[in-house]
């Protein structure tokens, strides 16, 4: 009796720490549950095609140009095959008999990347079939049919021309393309404006922090490990960290352009001398762009490849009738920044574009200026200063094909 009892005290005196550690225990369970939950559904939504969440990344390192295209990406509408082009079927580097193989390079407007400022404008994402490079592809073939003409994005936010520079060097050459169509100025223009040193644009290639990490890891902070290592395992944490970077993006540039507005009210509007001496520096840096340009036009010559530079359209340059949207955008770049550039970029484009000119008659290489290729049209064509809809990719895809029959002479590649 005397034993029952003390066994009886002994399992009381035992039990309430057991039920402790199960009332600590039980919501932690709970929350795994809720959030394995919560990352099954993610990874549906996030990635329809089953791709583990380090796919959702668009771009990733790259030893050669600092960053390239994610070969396993897939999402809204955008495909990346296996070699990083944005075109869904695989390219094979032996090329099939009667091909004729263009590649195009560039920044996000060749890439065909959405409109920078999604609270002014809800055009949907461009996908591929919308895309410079479906359209021109198209095109070629239902004209020139006794020849396949591939047309193979290669392009890559972000790029400028020294990077597609590298791109060639690294990935592209392998492939014997017959023609390079290289679509750029904007990005290289802001990286001139933007520069106060005058050293090249491979200085502030992009992440460099990033780098930096993988190869002294001590270097690297441990809130960043922790953040890589959750992007690239956790399609929960990418989606929510994805919402709210944008909407803190958005919150931002919208108080910076009511800020912007009350000054320009006040008067306070205009560049100040130090912009203005920002951009007559930049005009010195003009040659940065035209000289890998050269070197381009000499390494693909040995190839047999003919390269074609193509500048890009703007909208401070352009002389269009804006649409509503496109105003809309318009004034909202001013606000946020955009009067700097925009008085940049009018004063640097005309000046590369006839030097461009005069180079590639020397250089005996294409040059098409497409500054101009908007302004007999009345629909939108802009979504932001510079990033295009489909109609516009349209409008560059046909004055790149009228210019490769009548200056390049492509119908030759049928003889």
């Amino acid at each position: 009796m005397e034993l029952n009892k003390a066994s009886g005290r002994g399992n009381r005196l035992r039990s309430p720490p057991f039920k402790r550690f199960a009332i600590f225990l039980v919501p932690i369970l709970v929350t795994c549950v809720i959030l394995g939950l919560a990352e099954f559904v993610a990874r549906i939504v996030n990635s329809p095609t089953g791709s583990p969440p380090g796919a959702l990344a668009e771009l990733i390192l790259d030893r050669w140009a600092a960053f390239r295209n994610n070969p396993r990406y897939e999402r809204n509408g955008v495909q990346i095959n296996g070699a990083g082009f944005r075109r869904r079927s695989a390219v094979p580097v032996d090329k099939p008999p009667k091909t004729v193989r263009i590649f195009i390079l560039g920044g996000s407007v060749a890439y065909g990347a959405p409109t920078l400022y999604p609270e002014l404008d809800q055009q949907p994402a461009v996908d591929n079939r919308h895309t410079i490079d479906s359209y021109l592809e198209r095109k070629l073939n239902s004209t020139f049919p006794a020849r396949h003409w591939e047309v193979i994005n290669a392009a890559v936010k972000g790029y400028e021309i020294r990077q597609e520079l590298a791109e060639y060097l690294s990935v592209l050459e392998v492939y014997r393309p017959d023609y390079l169509l290289f679509i750029d100025g904007v990005n290289d223009i802001f990286e001139m404006l933007n520069s106060q040193d005058g050293y090249g644009s491979y200085k502030n290639a992009g992440f460099e922090e990033e780098f930096n990490g993988l190869t002294a890891p001590r270097l690297m902070s441990l809130r960043l490990m922790w953040s890589t290592w959750l992007l690239n395992r956790s399609s929960l944490y990418r989606l929510v960290w994805e919402r709210v970077s944008e909407r803190n993006r958005i919150a931002a540039r919208k108080k910076r352009a009511r800020e912007a507005e009350a000054k320009m009210r006040s008067g306070q509007g205009g560049l100040t001398a130090v912009e203005q001496a920002r951009i007559d520096f930049a005009v010195g840096l003009l040659d940065r762009y035209i000289h890998p340009i050269r070197q381009i036009d000499r390494l693909t010559a040995i190839e047999g490849t003919k390269a074609i530079f193509v500048l890009q359209p703007a909208m401070p340059l352009t002389r269009k009738s804006l649409s509503a949207n496109e105003e809309r955008q318009w004034n909202y770049w001013l606000k946020l920044g955009g009067l700097f550039f925009a008085r940049g970029f009018q004063k640097l484009y005309p000046l590369l574009s006839p030097q461009l000119a005069a180079s590639a008659q020397t250089e005996d290489y294409h040059f098409l200026d497409l500054t101009a290729v908007f302004d007999g049209l009345k629909i939108q064509t802009f979504t932001d200063y510079c990033h295009l809809t489909p109609a516009g990719n349209e409008a560059i895809a046909t004055a790149i094909f009228d210019y490769l029959v009548t200056a390049v002479h492509i119908k030759n590649e049928l003889e």
